[in-house]
């Protein structure tokens, strides 16, 4: 470590592009880790990304800066208190940089912080592979936390507990991770994303399937309600209108949605919709046997069986490469797969 440089994707301020440059080798505190992101260590791009260098989600970031949530590496260093892991540690974390307004967590660099409490050890699994499922935690919170729904047990599922949950955009990460989630809870799912995907929504443990695209989705969906729960995992202002007018058939309700109210959308009376910071969440101390759960039993067990599905992995390449990853996102050309940026490949 006393040779090793630290290289940086910063985001300048809002609006403008990212500058690959060097950044300071962090120290790991009480409870922190520093993870070695670089070589064949990978990071999970994320939608949020694009649009807070967009301004779009408006945290108040001291800019120059590095974001970056969702990571995969080898832990390099312990600081005092950690006794969970050690140097050497293939381990996969989300080190709520963003939340803590530090350059220093942000994951777009080849030695990046986290603590102990967000990590989870990986095993033999490939570093992209544990990157993609990093953002599990979102879902896990949605369900769980915001929607109050019971989490997956290692009892047999109880056959009464047939309650039916919507997913809408059930082919994004965040839907994969709610669907199999709430279905391995024993939730029956309803499962809603473009017909291209309906095998890969299917594998994911969704009970039935419809078409996001479809003439008649909106009499469909209303078919197979009432639900218990609604989750918008990727929704735009017009599949806002059809989840409201479902809930609305059903006689009112909320969903929560990852994007918030669209600009335009007008819901009928009755219906509303929430938003969550659902890293929040995790840095409450009142979530911290909730934490525990999620990252050092759930996650640990689900990538040493392989019980969860992850989805495909593309790799776009180095630190050069992130706004070309976030571009993509915002075109709308990522479909049923995870995009992954190795900082070390150039």
């Amino acid at each position: 470590m006393a040779t090793a440089e630290n290289t940086a994707a910063w985001l300048p301020g809002i609006g403008k592009p990212l500058e690959v440059r060097p950044a300071d080798m962090p120290v790991p505190a009480k409870g922190e880790l520093l993870i070695e992101v670089s070589a064949v260590k990978a990071v999970a791009v994320q939608p949020a990304e694009y649009k807070i260098q967009e301004g779009i989600l408006p945290f108040p970031l001291n800019y120059p800066t590095i974001i970056g949530l969702s990571f995969s590496g080898i832990v390099a260093k312990v600081g005092p208190t950690v006794t969970r892991f050690k140097i050497g540690d293939r381990v996969v974390t989300n080190s709520a940089g963003t939340i803590r307004n530090d350059s220093r967590f942000g994951a777009y660099q080849r030695y990046a912080l986290t603590t102990q409490e967000l990590t989870a050890k990986i095993g033999d699994k490939t570093f992209e592979t544990a990157a993609s499922v990093s953002n599990l935690y979102g879902a896990a919170s949605a369900l769980f936390i915001h929607l109050q729904l019971e989490k997956p047990s290692t009892q047999p599922i109880s056959q009464d507990k047939a309650e039916r949950i919507l997913v809408w955009g059930a082919s994004s990460s965040f839907g994969a991770y709610a669907t199999q989630l709430a279905a391995e809870a024993g939730y029956d799912i309803v499962g809603v994303a473009s017909t291209h995907n309906r095998e890969l929504v299917q594998s994911f443990g969704a009970a039935h399937f419809v078409d996001r695209k479809s003439p008649g989705v909106l009499q469909e969906l209303v078919a197979l309600g009432p639900y218990k729960s609604v989750l918008a995992a990727a929704d735009s202002a017009d599949d806002q209108v059809v989840l409201a007018s479902i809930l609305a058939a059903q006689g009112g309700g909320s969903f929560l949605s990852t994007m918030g109210l669209r600009q335009g959308v007008t819901l009928p009376p009755g219906v509303s919709v929430r938003f969550a910071q659902f890293l929040d969440d995790y840095m409450e101390p009142k979530n911290e046997e909730f934490t525990k759960w999620l990252w050092w039993q759930y996650l640990e067990n689900a990538l040493q069986f392989g019980t969860l599905k992850l989805l495909p992995v593309r790799v776009v390449g180095g630190l050069s490469q992130v706004q070309t990853a976030w571009d993509l996102i915002k075109q709308g050309k990522v479909s049923g797969q995870r995009l992954v940026i190795v900082p070390n490949l150039e």
